[in-house]
């Protein structure tokens, strides 16, 4: 494949988005923006979604290739199955910037501009993510005053937050330049279980550059289907829970953000000091991670009590009982 100018790959990850994926679909095409390609994976969807896709494609020519995600299912899986595809089948000097999309967002017209604005302010040289703030809108479509931002206290300006929190990166916001991309490892096989957000945004903490956009460019539709939670500002009691009712569901959750921690770690091009020592923390919990937690000030939350969850939870090493973890911990010995 040759190319005149910089051109924009967008990655959409689809399962039965019938309802929504007309509204998603019509928003990129009204992009101010208009280089762009469009590859989606489908996670083997049982209604319309991929008539209405292919509808589209026989009027949109960039809209180039609809797969089908058939080994393993669910959201995470689905995303790196086009992932692996555009890694191994799409020359990799064809792109320039790299999106992900969501079947049932809306994104305003000048998101793809404003990010690549941003990611070109940095050069080619460096690897460069952005991401921006979310508003909200209801089911039916009705947008709301509300964003994301409103509803998160992580400290965003500190990125070394985002290995401990899986709040950080809204993965529909992100764009990132073509130095990040070939960094990135991608097998979909072994990857079923990690975010595509977390994970890339972790290659541009460690090796780059990652930056806020304090602006809302998609509207994020909220509904009984979404994959991601909506953060919340919890007190004593809803920490006692966590710590006592919650408490096998907390287990899990560190658990899993901690083994994409080390996922990340150990298929990465090279290993940072910062690596090095995130890694020490996570196996060994106790002093090491307190001395850890000191020295790159991670704060998940602003709530003393929620900190406070997190520092018991880290310590104790708690985490380390979930089944998955005890077997990566294995391998490492």
């Amino acid at each position: 494949m040759e190319k005149s100018e910089k051109k924009a790959l967008i990655m959409m990850a689809t399962y039965n988005g019938e309802e929504t994926i007309c509204e998603q679909l019509d928003s990129i095409q009204s992009q101010d923006f208009q280089n762009w390609e469009l590859y989606i994976s489908d996670d083997n969807s049982s209604d319309k979604t991929r008539e209405i896709i292919a509808e589209y494609q026989q009027r949109d020519s960039r809209i180039k290739k609809i797969l089908i995600n058939k080994k393993f299912h669910g959201a995470y899986a689905n995303y790196f199955n086009v992932l692996e595809y555009i890694k191994n089948d799409i020359s990799n000097d064809y792109f320039d910037y790299y999106f992900y999309c969501d079947q049932d967002d809306r994104w305003v017209k000048n998101k793809m501009s404003k990010e690549i604005q941003v990611l070109e302010n940095y050069g080619e040289n460096e690897a460069i993510l952005c991401y921006s703030d979310l508003r909200f809108m209801t089911n039916s479509g009705v947008i709301k005053t509300e964003k994301m931002s409103d509803k998160t206290d992580i400290n965003l300006k500190n990125p070394y937050n985002l290995f401990f929190s899986s709040r950080y990166v809204w993965g529909t916001t992100m764009a990132h330049n073509k130095k990040l991309w070939d960094m990135l490892y991608i097998n979909k096989d072994a990857m079923n279980n990690i975010s595509h957000d977390t994970y890339i945004a972790q290659y541009a903490v460690c090796f780059g550059k990652i930056i806020y956009i304090d602006e809302p460019l998609v509207l994020y539709r909220r509904h009984e289907k979404n994959v991601s939670g909506i953060p919340g500002n919890y007190g004593l009691v809803e920490i006692m829970k966590k710590l006592t009712v919650k408490l096998p569901g907390v287990i899990k959750n560190h658990s899993m953000v901690y083994l994409e921690d080390l996922y990340f770690i150990n298929n990465a091009p090279y290993i940072t000091t910062f690596m090095h020592e995130l890694k020490e923390c996570i196996l060994k919990g106790g002093i090491v991670a307190r001395n850890f937690l000191k020295k790159y000030d991670i704060k998940t939350t602003s709530s003393v009590w929620g900190q406070l969850s997190l520092k018991i939870i880290l310590y104790t090493g708690i985490y380390k009982t979930n089944k998955l973890f005890r077997e990566i911990k294995d391998e490492e010995s």
